[in-house]
């Protein structure tokens, strides 16, 4: 007849099996509260390591990221940022004062329309400003109605009309003005300075010139 077997589990065996799972897994969690960032190698955390979305604002210490932490070629363009307002720099761009021709003298004929001078424009919008001077050239006085000159910019046009203007040589033979007209250009286009003589009179228009400031719209 067989006996039971019985075993008992002296309490040296429990020690020993303690210390087995100490050394096996019981260190590993011990451990696992001793890492520091002296122990993660450098490069070892890597994009693909971290969570989506686990590095949030409030995980970002305060003027950690500064500019020269940032590589500039790897940002795009701000919406927007190229161009003002939907125009393009150029748009904003000052014109200078420009004219074609003679402009010291410009002889106007009589019984004609002369343009005396001229200024290229880009779209957009502009404060035009004209000026320069008349002179009768003729023996005789030329009366009040004997000239007149137009500044125009895209569907604007500004008239100057002159006084009577004394005969070559004689004081009040020459007349100065200044015109300004505010225009906006659809396209490329150009202001211009026109003067128009009657069969009366003929004579120069002294210096003619434009200037275009491009306003913001």
């Amino acid at each position: 007849m067989l006996r039971k077997l019985t075993t008992r589990i002296s309490p040296a065996s429990c020690l020993a099996m303690v210390a087995l799972f100490v050394a096996l897994g019981g260190g590993a969690y011990a451990a696992a509260g001793k890492i520091g960032t002296p122990d993660i190698k450098n490069g070892a955390v890597t994009k693909v390591k971290i969570k989506k979305e686990a590095v949030t604002n409030a995980k970002i210490k305060n003027d950690a990221v500064t500019g020269a932490k940032v590589n500039e070629a790897t940002l795009g363009i701000v919406p927007d940022a190229a161009k003002l307002a939907g125009k393009a720099p150029s748009g904003f761009e000052s014109k200078g004062f420009g004219g074609t021709g003679d402009t010291v003298l410009v002889n106007v004929p009589k019984d004609s329309v002369k343009t005396v001078a001229t200024q290229s424009l880009s779209a957009g919008t502009y404060l035009v400003l004209a000026r320069g001077g008349v002179n009768n050239n003729s023996g005789s006085e030329i009366p009040a109605s004997g000239i007149h000159c137009e500044l125009t910019a895209g569907a604007i046009t500004q008239r100057i009309d002159f006084g009577a203007l004394a005969k070559n040589g004689e004081p009040g033979d020459r007349e100065e003005f200044d015109v300004f007209v505010v225009a906006t250009l659809p396209g490329d286009g150009a202001a211009t300075l026109s003067c128009d003589a009657n069969s009366s009179w003929s004579g120069n228009v002294t210096d003619p010139t434009i200037a275009a400031v491009s306003l913001q719209p």
